[in-house]
């Protein structure tokens, strides 16, 4: 009789092999991993128009907006 783990959608804990190659040691689960790498899409977003000039012609697009 052993254990019956079961995990909730994003607790999957990450194995030994995946982890190796992740860069920050203290993520354990698949959502932990996903959190991260969602707010590091954001800062690179935000890096990257807060550097950015903007004319009037293209902010007041549909497209841009």
């Amino acid at each position: 009789m052993g254990l019956d783990l079961r995990y909730n959608v994003g607790q999957t804990p990450i194995d030994e092999d995946e982890k190796e190659g992740l860069l920050i040691p203290t993520i354990t689960s698949q959502e932990e991993l996903n959190e991260f790498e969602q707010l590091n899409i954001e800062k690179a977003i935000e890096y990257y128009l807060l550097r950015r000039k903007f004319k009037k012609e293209i902010i007041l697009t549909q497209e841009f907006v």
